[in-house]
């Protein structure tokens, strides 16, 4: 197709049920973007930027078979959850809430309840329109199929006796036979993280400002090394994104995320020689630019607008209200020690067990990690995905891998996920793969037997691993946030 050929025409079906339960197991941020900004997604399948006109395809029909009952409940702590909660949105959520924004992206929306155990009418619609649309009077020079059911093979093999061009949406695991009739095949992982990736909503910031809120504009980058210009033109950027938030608040982590592409430079100049962007916004001593909250969770506030954000959830608020409410009964009466003689020292404080409950930073570390992560790959092309384990979580696994050494990752991951399952953790056995890939990214042989170290060796493999791939990254944790990821790592080791 040369400059002046018009784009191809397309005619697009949307399987909602099929692709958002996809993407949930790869990612939920991903999952619930694609529910919640079909306008995004379909600009990049049409290869339009800011609103021009589209360069690879004209989506002429927009058909979306969506089953109005369908819901999902969202993990509890988790960034969607976190997310709708800040919105005064219950967890449960229908997929009938998402049918606004595909109308308005332009979408036909058909209904497809359930017309058995688990089985909507969505691929028998779907392939009577797909048929219907070979006659039609406009001829349509492409199909675009999002979902992974290999039950539209015989859909695909008529499209091809009709010399159209196909395009299909497919998971790791779709057949042979399903992917050699199509023409092109867009990866989950793909439309995962360049469809939606860049979106604000993928990022789940609790307290981020609407996805329609314009960023700020992207101040020109300074010639030359001129660190005080560098540095006073990053924080004049941090002072307005700041002040064009509606509570005047913003997550550090965000901020993080936005600045270096704004000034690619500061990476470079390791912030202007403040070392991090905490750092740098502490050496302004700006009221406007004031830290508050724990490490991997810290704000950025306009001290004159208003006091600190509370860094609470508020399902975490009300857990907090209950503890206060209903404290815990005293422990049984023991025998009194012997007295302390006046002059001898305070004994000093034992160290805390690995069994002691985790503090928000440690529990809050791999959420921070899969923001820095989020978009980015590996040398072999597979995305940096590492699931947001609780330090309970990642504990269990990495005991229960160091006692089935040596072991197969194909086969080992869904019997570490039913163990897990059976002790009460809510695992995938996709994420366990997850993490045996970081562990295997780490240079652990996972077909050797298991070392005298057993799972302390794991953590340690797994922290090295992580800072090492955050450094490749160009993203430096601060001390205190390096050692949360250390006790995240080392929870709960036998």
């Amino acid at each position: 197709m040369t400059d002046q050929d018009p784009p191809p025409r397309a005619a697009l079906y949307v399987d909602f049920d099929n692709v958002f339960m996809a993407l949930l197991r790869w990612d939920e941020r991903a999952a619930y973007a694609f529910g919640e900004r079909p306008d995004a997604w379909l600009a990049w399948l049409e290869g339009r930027e800011e609103g021009g006109r589209p360069a690879t395809r004209r989506t002429l029909v927009r058909r979306c078979y969506l089953n109005p009952g369908g819901y999902h409940d969202f993990q509890l702590g988790r960034p969607v959850a976190r997310y709708r909660a800040a919105r005064d949105l219950r967890n449960r959520t229908y997929f009938s809430e998402f049918r606004a924004a595909f109308v308005q992206a332009g979408f036909d929306v058909v209904d497809c309840p359930p017309i058995a155990w688990l089985k909507n009418s969505a691929d028998m619609k779907m392939a009577l329109d797909i048929r219907e649309a070979l006659d039609h009077r406009t001829h349509f020079d492409e199909f675009v199929l999002l979902s992974g059911d290999s039950d539209f093979l015989p859909a695909l093999a008529r499209l091809r006796a009709h010399d159209r061009r196909i395009t299909v949406l497919a998971q790791d695991t779709a057949k042979a036979a399903y992917l050699a009739a199509a023409d092109l095949v867009v990866g989950l992982d793909e439309f995962a993280h360049a469809g939606m990736g860049n979106l604000p909503i993928a990022q789940f910031s609790a307290h981020a400002p609407p996805p329609a809120q314009p960023a700020p504009p992207r101040l020109a980058e300074p010639r030359g090394t001129d660190l005080a210009t560098l540095r006073a033109q990053a924080l004049d950027w941090v002072r307005e994104a700041v002040a064009r938030s509606p509570n005047g608040a913003m997550r550090l982590t965000d901020l993080g995320q936005a600045l270096p592409r704004a000034f690619p430079a500061l990476r470079s100049t390791d912030y202007a020689g403040a070392g991090s962007l905490g750092a740098l916004i502490e050496e302004a001593r700006d009221r406007r630019l004031s830290l508050s909250g724990p490490p991997a969770r810290r704000w950025v506030f306009d001290a004159e607008r208003g006091a600190a954000p509370s860094d609470l959830m508020p399902e975490e608020q009300g857990q907090e209200e209950a503890a206060q409410a209903d404290p815990a009964p005293d422990p049984a009466p023991e025998a009194a020690p012997d007295p302390v003689p006046e002059t001898a020292e305070p004994p000093p404080e034992a160290p805390p067990s690995p069994s002691s409950s985790p503090d928000l930073a440690m529990a809050q570390a791999a959420q921070l990690l899969r923001d820095l992560f989020w978009g980015s790959r590996d040398p072999k092309g597979l995305p940096h995905d590492l699931p947001a384990f609780t330090p309970a979580e990642l504990g269990f696994l990495l005991n229960a891998i160091s006692e089935a050494l040596p072991l197969d990752p194909a086969t080992a991951a869904p019997e570490l996920a039913e163990a897990a399952a059976a002790q009460g953790f809510c695992v995938s056995a996709r994420e366990v793969t997850a993490l045996l890939r970081w562990l295997m990214r780490g240079y652990v042989k996972l077909h050797e037997p298991a070392t005298p170290e057993g799972a302390a060796r794991l953590a340690r493999v797994l922290f090295a691993t992580l800072v090492n791939t955050l450094r490749a990254l160009g993203e430096k944790l601060s001390e205190t946030e390096s050692e949360a990821l250390r006790a995240w790592t080392q929870y709960g080791l036998r």
